[in-house]
């Protein structure tokens, strides 16, 4: 996996435990070096080099184990050469600087005498290096590995290097110099995610269900709601949703394969817009019995984010909607200590045989935890480390990842190993690679190799959108915690299921031309759809109920292009063992009125219909909220990054409370056709919604009609009045919100 970042030119250090096989010195041109060949814990093997001035002991033995700590590593030099600079010194052209030269040119020079591999990983024994032999034949205790995270020198690489003359170079000495052509600077590093290497209750039917990756739960968007915020849009994923709810998939299909996909039609009238609307779901079920089920073995790394923004309240945004920070009460809990104690249950449900590995990151990554057998690790002590983690520093997500994938890129790509990553985080990054597009191409790249992720989101302001889009790659989840007690019991439940994506790359193709896919609902990747193919990246077991599959339902909106059309369709998938599966299926939809070929089929139309309104309530508000206008006196320039959220208060504009009320009575009828008391929850939070409409205004001055601007640039002229007191402005600009104008107040006190 190749991966480059243009702007970072420091990386941290790793510890590992490795085996010498044999040991060497080496004479060049310069001084002597000593190169170790090593087997790492991953069973690959390496090459250490130690530097001129390291303090590597004599007597390293051969046959020994030992752990190795504070070592960098990277690849030899690439041939690449910038053609666009000189050598301040020898006027030679000069290359980028790449991290093995932190090590130094004899190092280099080694590298060429021994002619390894370009494209091979050397360990570097530096003067921050040292290592401790650990005794394999008499020491059968378990492992207290933990490494706490401390300075550790970090590797720094030159911005550019002299081949000829051996000169690191750095910009601030080429000011002022010609060049050949001035194009944007080319990216100064190696491979940074190459640069370090360690090496439900199932019994409720006789097979297990499946559901789609993506979204787990719609945590978030409730608990945003009941804290009086607008949560953002895509915290209502139809995935998330309807994995809170059990689906009648159908008649069982005769099949060999794993996944035994059943199919289903509906035609009904939509309850707001009257339009008559036709879909086909697909039920997901296997053929594979709860007693077959067993989950395979994980080499497993928790990524815990200690950023500042992870010292927040649990409950409240970390940024206000005046993009301010707050502080955290010290009685209340924060998202730390709800992740820390997640991560603590999280590793309660791990194998003896499987392997455990911890990284930390604020605005650098440390490796806490190498990867272990849990069944050699002191585990106790491992969660006694955890619960003394704080929290500190900026937010670089890129380098916790990269740390991790380092830890898990030489295990084995087979179906009897699940090598996964589990990020804890408010998916907030503020520094390294933040951008939406590049962190997916970092995990969609890691999901090539066989790495997959888990994202758990931590507090109200986790980043649902980032969440949303990153989990909707091959073998990827997403879960949002609303207490650590109910997540560690979540675990407990389906913690097996979690971790084990059985069925990848369901396509649906529509083979016909009576009809064109609309929507996709259930998919995290449903706006990959096209007109003719329906995509869902991966499919995880999921628990029945009284023979009903949670979350086990993709919900297709068809558009009809010929009333006399027949659809016919092809689907196609690959199980979790390589092997490729397909099958041709005819389905007929209705002619026309109220038709559901069964009771999943029509809760999930609901459902569906229930998610798609309360996104556009929720991206109406957040979009009128950014893209305001007008002069702003009063806020200081913005401290958020990119993916830091602000709080939006809540606000139901008159339109949306009218249409939340039709939507209410329609889902009190659903409710009772498919005989499922829990879309009661859905109505409470549609309620909850038309009572913040109905909130009392503030008291109101109309003959002031003072040009005043809200945080959200809306002219408050609008309604030729002007709020009296000093209140806090997200109360006030709530509360006009409510009263559905959209004429807001003024964004300081009068």
């Amino acid at each position: 996996m190749n991966r480059k970042s243009p702007d970072a030119r420091s990386a941290t250090r790793r510890t590992i435990e490795a085996k010498v096989n044999s040991r060497h010195r080496i004479e060049s041109n310069g001084p002597t070096l000593v190169r170790l060949r090593i087997t790492t814990q991953t069973g690959g093997q390496s090459n250490l080099l130690a530097t001129p001035d390291s303090d590597l002991p004599h007597d390293v033995e051969t046959d020994a184990t030992y752990r190795f700590l504070n070592l960098f590593s990277a690849h030899p030099v690439s041939s690449s050469s910038n053609q666009t600079r000189e050598c301040p010194h020898c006027g030679d052209h000069l290359r980028d600087g790449q991290f093995i030269d932190a090590a130094g040119s004899a190092v280099i020079d080694a590298i060429g005498t021994c002619n390894i591999d370009a494209d091979e990983r050397i360990f570097i024994f530096d003067s921050t290096s040292s290592l401790s032999r650990i005794d394999t034949s008499s020491d059968t205790s378990s492992v207290d590995d933990w490494q706490p995270m401390e300075d550790q020198h970090p590797v720094v690489a030159p911005e550019y290097v002299c081949p000829s003359c051996g000169r690191h170079v750095e910009a601030l000495e080429l000011r002022g110099r010609s060049a050949v052509d001035e194009p944007a600077k080319l990216s100064v590093l190696n491979d940074i995610s190459n640069n370090f290497n360690d090496g439900t209750n199932m019994a409720a039917s006789d097979t297990v269900a499946l559901a789609a990756g993506g979204a787990k739960d719609v945590i978030n968007f409730r608990e945003n709601i009941a804290n009086g915020y607008t949560p953002e849009p895509e915290a209502i994923s139809d995935e998330g949703l309807f994995y809170d709810y059990y689906f009648e998939t159908g008649s069982r299909t005769e099949t060999e394969s794993l996944f035994a996909p059943r199919y289903a039609a509906a035609v009904s009238d939509h309850p707001l817009s009257t339009e008559t609307e036709r879909y086909l779901s697909v039920g997901l079920d296997s053929r594979l019995s709860t007693d077959e089920f067993e989950r395979p073995r994980l080499d497993l790394v928790a990524v815990l984010d200690i950023s500042g923004s992870m010292s927040s309240q649990f409950d409240q945004y970390y940024y206000d909607e005046q993009g301010n920070k707050h502080e955290a009460a010290s009685e209340s809990e924060t998202k730390l200590a709800a992740a820390t104690q997640s991560l603590s249950a999280l590793t309660e449900q791990l194998h003896p045989e499987d392997r455990l590995g911890i990284v930390l990151y604020d605005h650098r990554a440390h490796v806490a935890k190498p990867l272990r057998d849990v069944g050699a690790t002191d585990m106790p002590a491992i969660r006694n480390h955890i619960r003394e983690i704080e929290s500190g520093g900026s937010t670089n997500m890129e380098d916790g990842f990269v740390a991790a994938i380092d830890m898990l890129a030489d295990g084995t790509t087979d179906h009897a190993v699940e090598r996964r990553v589990v990020f804890m985080t408010d998916m907030m990054p503020n520094m390294g690679e933040t951008g939406t597009t590049a962190l997916t191409s970092l995990f969609e790249d890691a999901a090539t190799d066989g790495i997959h992720t888990t994202f758990i989101g931590m507090g109200l302001d986790a980043n649902a959108e980032l969440a949303n889009t990153v989990s909707g790659i091959r073998g990827a989840n997403h879960y949002f915690i609303h207490s650590a007690d109910e997540f560690e019991q979540r675990l407990g439940e389906e913690f097996d299921y979690m971790v084990t994506p059985l069925v990848y790359d369901l396509d649906l193709q529509l083979k016909t031309t009576g009809y064109d896919v609309e929507a996709v609902h259930g998919s995290p990747v449903a706006d990959a759809a096209g007109e003719r193919l329906m995509h869902i990246g991966t499919l995880f077991p999921s628990a029945k109920r009284d023979g009903e599959a949670r979350g086990g339902v993709i919900l297709v909106r068809l558009a009809e292009s010929d009333p006399d059309g027949t659809l016919t369709l092809q689907a196609s998938w690959t199980e979790r063992d390589g092997s490729n599966q397909s099958e041709d299926v005819s389905v007929s939809l209705p002619d026309a009125g109220e038709s559901f070929t069964h009771k999943g089929v029509r809760k999930a139309v609901a459902l569906a219909r229930y998610a798609r309104e309360l996104r556009a309530w929720a991206r109406d508000v957040h979009d009128r909220a950014e893209n305001a206008t007008g002069v702003d006196d009063w806020l200081l320039p913005s401290q958020r990054g990119e993916h830091e959220r602000e709080s939006v208060p809540l606000v139901v504009p008159d339109e949306y409370a009218s249409r939340f009320e039709t939507l209410r009575e329609y889902l009190a009828a659903e409710m009772q056709s498919v005989g499922d008391e829990s879309i009661n929850q859905e109505q409470s939070l549609l309620k909850t919604l038309c009572q913040s409409k109905n909130a009392q205004e503030p008291e109101l001055n109309p003959s002031d009609t003072t040009d005043s601007w809200c945080p959200y640039g809306i002219h408050a002229r609008q309604r030729g009045c002007r709020l009296r007191g000093t209140s806090r402005v997200r109360a006030e600009t709530s509360l006009l919100l409510r009263s559905g104008s959209w004429g807001l107040i003024t964004n300081r006190p009068l």
